[in-house]
């Protein structure tokens, strides 16, 4: 009853979010960054986190949260400001058109909208809402939504230092849609010292989510990365896919967009035989996705080369 209150109205979702946000706080919000990364690590791996010595690529990843402070990060994690960077970096073309930006979730009209569009706040991960069709929408129910994700703390929830402090804000871009009317192909490069080492394409995440792996040769990699159900991948690999035909200036823009970090994941869209910027990534999957076989977790943080700052 209280939960289709909070969901379904203005006055449930005023009334009972403070109460939520207590909860949420009471439940990981008092403790220290250490201690944070530490339980997460050793109840996904099930073995604890080596400070001193970090070797896996999530060890690292995980490392890199407490010690790792490149400024720059905090401008390419949030996914407003990231935008002036793709522009001083690769040029304003590869960027999603943007349709608005509010400060105030409050402030959402979609009569100053397309039909059709995406919003997302600048300061998260993963709270995207797609609208296909405006006026298949409740309007007040993504206000609810934006609402709650504003005053969400990713940095908080995750301890991935550049979402520190970050001011929230809701962008809205344009929704891309590929030739079937399916949201386009995700390619994700992860970038090590500035260079593509794998190229993750992520398929039907509006039906079956499966991913794949490839290396710069577009050849297949034989492991899984993924959230794990108990002994089952969340998303194991799919249908190989055929290699995009600008691949060759897609690793070029990632590599140029990569160069000043010792890892990060860099996410491209291919629509309409265009190159899109998505989104920065430093700690993929949080540094919580396990691989099978474990040797490719070994192999790739061989190639993470830590830095303090």
């Amino acid at each position: 009853m209280l939960k289709h209150w909070y969901h379904n109205s203005d006055l449930g979702f005023r009334l009972l979010h403070p109460a939520i946000r207590l909860r949420e706080w009471l439940r990981v919000g008092w403790m220290s960054d250490r201690r944070f990364i530490e339980r997460q690590f050793q109840h996904t791996f099930g073995y604890p986190l080596d400070w001193q010595n970090p070797r896996t690529l999530n060890e690292k990843m995980n490392w890199m949260k407490l010690h790792y402070r490149n400024p720059l990060q905090q401008q390419a994690a949030d996914k407003w400001a990231v935008r002036t960077l793709v522009q001083d970096t690769v040029g304003e073309e590869y960027l999603i058109p943007l349709l608005r930006t509010y400060d105030d979730a409050r402030d959402i009209r979609f009569t100053d909208l397309p039909d059709a569009f995406v919003l997302k706040v600048n300061h998260g991960s993963g709270q995207n809402w797609i609208v296909r069709d405006k006026h298949a929408v409740e309007e007040s129910a993504v206000r609810r939504q934006f609402q709650a994700w504003m005053q969400i703390s990713h940095y908080v929830t995750s301890r991935e230092w550049p979402y520190k402090n970050m001011r929230p804000k809701i962008v809205v871009e344009t929704l891309l849609l590929d030739e079937q009317g399916a949201i386009p192909k995700d390619y994700k490069f992860h970038c090590f010292g500035g260079r593509v080492e794998v190229i993750q394409v992520d398929l039907d995440r509006e039906i079956q989510h499966r991913r794949n792996f490839y290396n710069r040769d577009w050849a297949l990699q034989p492991f899984i990365w993924t959230e794990w159900e108990g002994d089952r991948p969340s998303w194991p690999n799919g249908q190989p896919v055929g290699q995009p035909g600008p691949l060759a200036h897609m690793i070029d823009v990632a590599e140029q967009l990569s160069a000043s970090f010792p890892y990060v994941r860099v996410d491209l869209f291919l629509c309409g035989g265009k190159i899109y910027f998505g989104e920065l990534t430093f700690y993929h999957g949080s540094g919580l996705e396990r691989f099978e076989p474990l040797a490719y977790d070994h192999r790739f943080g061989e190639l993470l080369i830590l830095q303090e700052i």
